[in-house]
């Protein structure tokens, strides 16, 4: 039985509602808060002393209380399952019905199967039980539970209490999209991360690549003085050759600083051969003792625009994978060239070559042709990076037992690009 509406009685519910949907759910954190508080007014307001908060959980094939308020009894707790098996005509009554109104849970046909495990030991006589939806299916119930003498519920008061049922469960769903988000963001931001530390990988690799190539080099030039300590001028090539490797080595860990610190590399005009010629005698010592190193640079006065600390690790790079592929007395030939309206630097060796397989990877990070060898398999990868960031494009020319030819071809710098870095130009020999 139901009674008719009482105006007043429902502008306190109105009232009640209102407070209700300023309540916000941001994140699955502030369900509780939502359930002690919306539990708090609907107590107040339907004039209860019990309010439960059920969750339908199939894992545990019933109904477990995820939030309980109980006036008389202030230490209850939530966290009691009642079982399917259990229920009785209350299950299907909360699938069948918008809301279960019983005056008297005992004669009540829905209600009567809980009585002597659940209503009886809490001393609830009435009950007005609203069932929470989403997509169509039952999710939970809210409880309101009332002790003492039997109790009629009203027109108003089922009707208030669905629509606090409705904006529960919405806070629910807005909570659970909420938490979704959280764990996307933390995703992302595991990824963020995850692409960072490789990133960061990626340049200690590199960076080590390039030292060790220098370090190896000013070793092998040390050596090299042992065996010539009685010959002056072979001595002062040798240490030229060392000074020169040192500040080659300094220039990178210079230019990874700057990186470090997000000092960007910006490109400047340079002369390209003035600026190939700089970075010879460092290159010729990267080559090695024991293999023969020429140059013969034909783009006097062409200009180009790129980073020149990054174009001296392309030229270090190609002599170092050069000397690689050569045996001891092999050559290394480095060659500019104006053509076809850009410039062309090739380094030419007379090493092992490679097939097709090989040709078609050799600029991929992390391919190696030496086995799984610290340090290897980046060289190539930072040539083609540093080329494509200068506009250029590279590619190389080989076949086995006929040794390689990589070709870099840089754009010829605008008169605009030129006028703008007056003063940058790499100075002439």
């Amino acid at each position: 039985m139901v009674l008719r509406r009482d105006p007043l009685m429902w502008m306190d519910f109105e009232r009640a509602r209102l407070e209700l949907a300023r309540l916000r759910v941001s994140d699955s954190d502030a369900v509780p808060v939502l359930f002690a508080r919306a539990a708090e007014i609907c107590s107040r307001a339907l004039r209860v002393e019990r309010v439960g908060i059920w969750s339908l959980e199939p894992s545990l094939s019933g109904l477990l209380c995820v939030y309980l308020l109980d006036l008389r009894e202030p230490g209850a707790t939530a966290g009691r399952v009642l079982r399917h098996a259990d229920l009785g005509r209350y299950a299907r009554a909360l699938t069948e019905r918008r809301y279960i109104a019983s005056a008297d849970v005992r004669s009540d046909p829905q209600t009567a199967d809980l009585v002597e495990e659940y209503f009886d030991p809490l001393g609830v006589v009435s009950t007005l039980d609203v069932p929470l939806y989403r997509g169509g299916e039952v999710i939970g119930v809210v409880c309101h539970e009332h002790r003492g003498e039997r109790r009629v519920w009203t027109e108003e008061e089922g009707a208030f209490a669905i629509s606090v049922a409705d904006m529960l469960a919405h806070s629910l769903t807005a909570a659970e999209l909420a938490e979704a988000q959280e764990a996307l963001n933390a995703m992302e931001h595991a990824r963020q991360d995850a692409l960072r530390a490789e990133a960061l990988a990626r340049v200690a690799r590199g960076l080590a690549h390039d030292l060790g190539n220098s370090l190896q080099s000013i070793l092998a030039q040390a050596e090299f003085l042992m065996r010539v300590a009685d010959d002056p001028a072979q001595v002062r090539e040798a240490a030229r050759s060392i000074r020169d490797l040192g500040a080659h080595a300094g220039r990178i860990t210079a230019g990874m600083r700057e990186f470090a610190q997000g000092v960007d590399a910006a490109p400047k005009v340079v002369e390209l051969d003035a600026q190939v010629r700089s970075s010879i005698e460092a290159l010729r010592g990267l080559a090695g003792v024991d293999r023969e190193f020429s140059s013969s640079l034909g783009a006097a006065g062409a200009q180009v625009a790129l980073d020149p600390t990054g174009f001296e690790r392309v030229l270090a790079n190609l002599v170092v994978n050069a000397r690689e592929a050569t045996e001891a007395g092999g050559s290394i030939r480095l060659s500019t060239r104006v053509f076809d309206g850009e410039v062309e630097v090739e380094l030419r060796d007379d090493g092992r070559g490679m097939d097709e397989a090989t040709r078609s990877r050799v600029f991929e990070p992390f391919f190696t042709t030496h086995g799984e060898v610290p340090q290897r398999g980046f060289g190539l990868a930072i040539v083609a990076a540093a080329v494509h960031a200068a506009g250029g494009e590279v590619s190389v020319e080989s076949a086995p037992g006929e040794g390689a030819s990589f070709r870099i071809r840089l754009p010829l710098a605008e008169a605009s690009a030129i006028s703008a870095t007056t003063g940058s130009t790499a100075p002439a020999p």
